[in-house]
């Protein structure tokens, strides 16, 4: 995967993840364009495990394009879906290599791992320095919906859960995605060819971390397919 960073007066703050699906593009969250706090965002960073301790094999690339799904409004929860576009190819290895994009709309198997530096807790004020992983279950829409009901017909949900957006969590709490984590990879290992991902969703928004009964939701990736395409591989 690959992490991204918001300069401000020179200092360079990584908030969002994202993921390598080129040599030279990556696929993230659409709200992680920009930071409120630290403005746009302009660099990536792949190939880290550990944040405050990069070494040899970390790639630094500047973002040149930022492009957002045309559907996506900030001011509501749907079309969370961007890429970013580098000043110059990756160059690929066993630490950096694309990853696959999940192409059909049946999930497959019960569980996926989410990725990222974000915050560890919902209590915590700062994200994890070490890359860190969590495997979710998928949770149903009927289960999400609930977990959701406050939200579903908001000004943010209008549409209620629509079919571009899946949840995922353990609905007995302690294992999430948090503040930090946004547009990173929700994914599946791949069996063939061994050792590849899939990524099945971009991981968008939750109500807390970790706490009973309240799953993140993310972006389905298989509802962008021919967007994703069509913007990387014209």
């Amino acid at each position: 995967m690959a992490v991204i960073g918001f300069n401000k007066g020179g200092d360079v703050f990584w908030h969002c993840g994202g993921s390598i699906i080129s040599e030279n593009f990556i696929l993230t969250a659409a709200h992680c364009l920009e930071s409120p706090d630290n403005g746009p965002a302009t660099k990536v960073r792949a190939g880290l495990i550990n944040l405050s301790t990069p070494d040899d094999a970390m790639q630094e690339r500047n973002i040149v394009e930022r492009i957002k799904h045309p559907d996506y409004k900030g001011s509501v929860r749907y079309h969370d879906i961007a890429l970013f576009k580098l000043d110059r190819p990756l160059e690929l290895n066993p630490r950096v290599r694309p990853a696959c994009l999940e192409a059909s709309t049946q999930i497959s198997g019960k569980s996926a791992i989410a990725s990222g530096f974000g915050k560890t807790s919902y209590e915590s004020d700062i994200g994890s320095n070490e890359l860190m992983k969590v495997q979710l279950n998928y949770i149903s829409e009927d289960d999400c919906k609930k977990s959701y009901t406050d939200d579903l017909g908001s000004r943010q949900m209008p549409q209620g859960l629509i079919s571009s957006l899946l949840c995922a969590g353990i609905m007995e709490g302690g294992k999430d995605t948090c503040q930090g984590d946004s547009g990173g990879p929700l994914q599946r290992v791949l069996a063939e060819p061994y050792c590849m991902y899939s990524i099945v969703g971009v991981t968008s928004f939750g109500k807390f971390c970790a706490f009973k009964f309240m799953p993140a939701v993310y972006t389905k990736v298989s509802s962008y397919i021919d967007w994703i395409e069509n913007t990387v591989w014209p």
